[in-house]
């Protein structure tokens, strides 16, 4: 088919020739199947097929109306905030509990044609109603400030070690203060060799400098080895 003719103009004029094509015989059918092949580029047979095939019926799309309302969304959003903003999954489970305790507190109201609809929605259906409102709350993160002695010392994680000799090691300050970062408390100066494991730990009373040193002085000469100090990467903050 070589045709410069449009693909609904093609389709119109198929449809408006089809009914006379298959009407005629003889002479008049050889004659409107010419005229259709020169306006159109089809290809004989290509052209008898588009001819002879049945009417084309136009589709009919119903929209369908969605099954949750802005009703059951609002509701959804008051159970998700009463949540404490959980995953979808567990306020899926959450919901039946939670709503009891919303209704028989005054807290909410619900029709039982909204309140069947929002004890049935999925996991999957819930995150997509709370799409919007989740995007509205999450908060930016402001990009936090590497410390001097970080944009200067290269931190590398155990899969970058390629099979490190002796000596080389990590080293950790942990400080030890339960959950609450406030007050004086002890640290510990952990040192690890990434070749063969051996861990050496030594507590330090204040986070300073100078003990730091000092105490990592003092653990390099239990060590049975060699330190090698271009290779290590530190944790310290």
């Amino acid at each position: 088919m070589n045709s410069k003719m449009p693909r609904s103009a093609r389709s119109a004029l198929t449809e408006a020739i089809r009914s006379r094509y298959r009407a005629s015989s003889g002479k008049a059918k050889r004659q409107i199947l010419d005229e259709f092949i020169a306006a159109t580029g089809y290809h004989e047979k290509s052209a008898i097929r588009v001819l002879n095939a049945s009417p084309t019926k136009a589709r009919r799309t119903r929209r369908k109306s969605p099954l949750y309302d802005e009703a059951a969304r609002a509701a959804l959003i008051v159970l998700w905030e009463a949540s404490d903003r959980v995953c979808s999954k567990r306020l899926k489970a959450l919901v039946p509990m939670l709503l009891a305790a919303l209704e028989r507190n005054g807290h909410l109201r619900l029709n039982e044609d909204i309140r069947s609809k929002v004890v049935s929605m999925s996991a999957a259906t819930i995150d997509r109603l709370l799409q919007a409102p989740r995007n509205a709350t999450r908060l930016r993160k402001m990009p936090r400030a590497m410390p001097e002695p970080r944009r200067r010392i290269r931190i590398r994680t155990f899969a970058d070690w390629h099979e490190p000799p002796p000596g080389s090691v990590e080293m950790d300050l942990v400080a030890h203060c339960g959950p609450i970062n406030r007050g004086s408390f002890v640290y510990s100066l952990v040192l690890t060799d990434i070749a063969s494991g051996r861990t050496e730990a030594a507590p330090i009373v204040v986070r300073d400098g100078a003990l730091v040193v000092e105490t990592l002085e003092r653990i390099r000469t239990s060590l049975p080895f060699t330190r090698r100090p271009p290779a290590f990467s530190s944790g310290l903050n």
